[in-house]
């Protein structure tokens, strides 16, 4: 860890955007240091910031990505965001940023196109996460309901617990971000 990721951040300090390809190897990075986060080639986050800014989010602390969220429109059901990976750098955590991000996600999905639910799998262990989704749903007073995900048989060769679905929504009123 170098000397800027020590620095103390405020929320004024953050900008949440849309990525860019330029923001790609950052958020690689990021996933990595997380030690949690499933670990996806360059070329993938490459791909996410190119042809899904519309549907991911990053928080930039001068020209440093401290936080992302991924995610895509279900093909069969566009009405549906996906969020598939969220994190935030061990120096910007406790500060609120991932709730931050993902209000500011919501909204801007919802002004590219109608979104009716919001969708994530997470593995029960993943405590974080769960209180994410949870006080999301909770401060819009939305429903969550846990479903069937995915399986472990669903990942193979037994090396990853199974990811119950989160569904939040019905999201029939425009989030706005504080």
């Amino acid at each position: 860890m170098d000397e800027s990721d020590k620095q103390e951040l405020t929320p004024r300090e953050l900008i949440l955007r849309e990525p860019t390809p330029q923001d790609a190897a950052w958020i690689w990075r990021l996933v990595r240091e997380t030690g949690v986060l499933d670990h996806n080639s360059s070329y993938l986050y490459l791909l996410l910031c190119r042809d899904f800014s519309k549907s991911c989010i990053v928080a930039v602390d001068g020209l440093r990505v401290v936080g992302f969220i991924s995610g895509y429109r279900l093909p069969e059901s566009p009405s549906t965001l996906f969020v598939w990976q969220v994190g935030v750098s061990q120096s910007a955590r406790r500060r609120g940023i991932a709730s931050r991000m993902l209000t500011a996600l919501i909204a801007n999905c919802q002004k590219h196109a109608e979104l009716e639910f919001m969708e994530a799998t997470v593995t029960a262990d993943n405590q974080a996460s769960r209180r994410l989704f949870k006080k999301y749903a909770e401060q819009h007073g939305l429903d969550l309901v846990e479903e069937t995900g995915f399986t472990e048989a669903d990942f193979g060769f037994g090396d990853h617990a199974a990811e119950p679905r989160l569904r939040i929504g019905p999201l029939n009123q425009r989030v706005t971000v504080p």
